[in-house]
């Protein structure tokens, strides 16, 4: 496989001693505005990464950014292209709102690495 799997969207966001977070990593139409959104969400799951300091713990961030990036950018990337009537820019407009409410959930669901830790204490003892 090349560098990108779809214009835009690279094949890799991090390697040895450096990781991208938002749009650093691919180009998404700015039409749905959710470029800072893009960042932020990246750099809070990056840190959780930084704080575990493993291999498998980055692989995951990885693979989570692109999972919670894949939807939300074939969406954007249909309505900026203009091929649609109304009928396909409402259904596209509901992959956008699905792709945001998983990425809300997902969030929310983040515990703060001390608080894993300590969680993860009680567990043991």
């Amino acid at each position: 496989m090349g560098l990108c799997r779809s214009a835009g969207l690279p094949s890799g966001s991090l390697g040895a001693g450096w990781a991208l977070v938002g749009d650093a990593g691919y180009f998404k139409d700015p039409l749905t505005a959710h470029g800072m959104t893009d960042a932020l969400r990246d750099a809070e799951l990056l840190a959780v990464a930084a704080a575990r300091g493993s291999e498998i713990a980055f692989a995951a961030y990885a693979a989570l950014r692109e999972e919670l990036s894949r939807a939300f950018f074939d969406a954007t990337d249909a309505i900026a292209s203009f091929a649609w009537n109304l009928d396909t820019v409402r259904r596209l407009h509901l992959e956008l709102n699905t792709a945001m409410k998983l990425e809300t959930e997902h969030l929310a669901g983040l515990r703060e690495p001390r608080e894993e830790s300590r969680h993860d204490q009680e567990e043991a003892a």
